[in-house]
């Protein structure tokens, strides 16, 4: 038994040591998941994909060369798009809305990296 203890630790010690957070991209879902985003490209970059034919979605995002002010990426596509954002400064901040209108929009927390 203490064998299979000692072996199930090594490879998960070794799984997070491969999920390090300097190597992940950022990943944000709206509340029911109807919106997603991430980063890419060394997280100079943010996607956006709609996962529902009658929503609108965006992402908010905070960057290292603008930390003061938040940028927006809209997807209006259709179900499966994705939009993308020009590549910049490292994101620093995420967070993934569902439109609603004339409404408060369903927005995921943020998620910081600082």
């Amino acid at each position: 038994m203490m064998k299979k203890t000692i072996v199930g630790l090594a490879v998960a010690g070794a799984a997070l040591v491969g999920a390090s957070p300097a190597f992940a991209a950022f990943e944000s879902y709206s509340p029911g998941g109807k919106v997603g985003s991430w980063t890419q490209k060394n997280d100079t970059q943010v996607a956006v994909m709609l996962h529902s034919a009658r929503d609108i979605g965006f992402a908010n995002y905070y960057r290292t060369t603008d930390p003061d002010s938040y940028y927006t990426l809209w997807n209006k596509g259709g179900p499966g798009t994705i939009t993308y954002s020009g590549i910049g400064g490292r994101v620093t901040d995420l967070r993934t809305c569902t439109w609603v209108k004339d409404n408060d929009d369903e927005c995921s927390r943020w998620e910081i990296r600082g």
